[in-house]
């Protein structure tokens, strides 16, 4: 989080919670060529702007 609280990047726990998807199709999700995604070590992080305009491209339906 920022100095002023706002969240910049999701987790995989924040996008379980956002996405009605169980664990196994959130990590297929998270770990598509396009998906944009941040790796710091072991641990995921999802750019909320970057997620969201990504959402916006293929809201027409992801294979």
């Amino acid at each position: 989080m920022t100095k002023d609280n706002q969240q910049v990047c999701y987790t995989i726990n924040d996008l379980a919670a956002i996405l009605p998807l169980g664990r196994n199709s959130l990590y297929k999700l998270v770990n598509r060529s396009d998906f944009p995604k941040i790796r710091v070590g072991r641990k995921l992080l999802i750019p909320i702007t970057s997620f969201k305009a990504w959402l916006e491209q293929n809201q027409n339906g992801v294979n």
